[in-house]
């Protein structure tokens, strides 16, 4: 079969491998769209440790089951599905207590697990999830990237009716708009600093758009909630300067979603002081695996919008110039695509 290696520091090959083979419990999938994610782009640049190469990547996959290893349902034969990546061990206290997403073993895509940069790949049979017809590869090989900040909305109990702010608006910023206006959210306050991502905010259901280049933040939220701060206010760009607003600009006694990961060398100042005294909850969060069937069923009532958040398709073998696309970073970009049988 045909694959992208990952096999040194920004160097990758597309070359044949042998076909994987598919061991008791697991699925081989003839995978028809990968998303291609900015931490691969990092961790083939050696700017994130997430493995070492020689290594197929890949973690955001669709297809079709193609194969089934022993023991698997006889009914997934042939279904479309999407993978999520969370292996899980099954046996320890985070599998146990229903967050496989916290457990040690491992993600698809990441060593040792081969991921979906190429024609097949294997995965437990625990991480598909069936897809209707209505939606569409693409939208599916972009759904692991929606379904981390979905889920992170979910894990933090979110409620109908509340005030969110969003900062950052790339793919989890727009995803956590989405979300959180499924849910019900009042009113989805997102803060951006150029035009293109003003847009895309207001496409995806931002009710305010702060312009950082012409406002003030705080200004703004306030103005935008008599006074009081958010309820929810998430993070998901990673800066310092984020983090840090993502605090000023809650409401006493609100949640802050930590979401977006920093760079190695940033240095924080959390105003650990006013978040006591203001009884403010700070979590990260990733995901949960709970997420992925009420993200599907939103997908297909058209509640979310995947499909306009794929803005470039490559054939697999231009896996370079994809990579090439994302450091150039176009305003225009949310989520790109590879498709391994082109």
């Amino acid at each position: 079969m045909k694959a992208v290696i990952w096999s040194d520091i920004n160097r990758v090959e597309y070359t044949d491998v042998p076909e994987p083979e598919c061991p008791a419990g697991w699925v081989k999938i003839r995978v028809m769209a990968v998303g291609l994610c900015a931490t691969e782009a990092h961790m083939i640049a050696g700017k994130f440790d997430g493995g070492k190469p020689p290594h197929i990547l890949g973690h955001e996959i669709c297809g079709d089951i193609v194969e089934l290893g022993a023991g698997c349902d006889p009914q997934l034969l042939h279904k479309r599905v999407v993978v999520e990546t969370y292996v899980g061990c099954g046996k320890c206290y985070f599998c146990r207590t229903g967050r496989k997403h916290l457990c040690s073993a491992g993600e698809i895509g990441y060593p040792p697990y081969n991921g979906g940069d190429a024609q097949y790949a294997v995965v437990p049979q625990g991480c598909v999830h069936c897809l209707p017809d209505c939606i569409s590869y693409d939208e599916g090989g972009i759904m692991e990237a929606v379904a981390c900040p979905f889920g992170a909305l979910l894990s933090a109990g979110f409620q109908m009716g509340k005030t969110v702010l969003v900062q950052g608006a790339g793919v989890a910023g727009l995803s956590f708009i989405q979300a959180a206006k499924a849910a019900g959210a009042g009113k989805v306050i997102c803060a951006v600093r150029n035009e293109v991502k003003a847009e895309q905010a207001r496409h995806f259901g931002a009710d305010v758009v702060i312009d950082l280049r012409r406002e003030s933040l705080l200004e703004r939220i306030y103005e935008e909630t008599n006074g009081l701060g958010v309820e929810y206010s998430i993070d998901a760009a990673g800066a310092p300067q984020t983090v840090e607003n993502a605090v000023r600009a809650v409401i006493s006694g609100g949640h802050v979603l930590l979401y977006g990961i920093p760079a190695a060398g940033d240095r924080i100042e959390f105003p650990v002081t006013e978040m006591i005294l203001r009884q403010i909850t700070v979590c990260g969060y990733t995901g949960n695996e709970f997420g992925w069937d009420p993200l599907i069923r939103l997908v297909a009532e058209n509640k979310i919008n995947l499909r306009d958040m794929v803005s470039y398709a490559f054939p697999l073998r231009d896996f370079d110039k994809a990579l090439e696309l994302m450091a150039h970073k176009p305003p225009d970009l949310i989520k790109v695509v590879l498709h391994p049988w082109e």
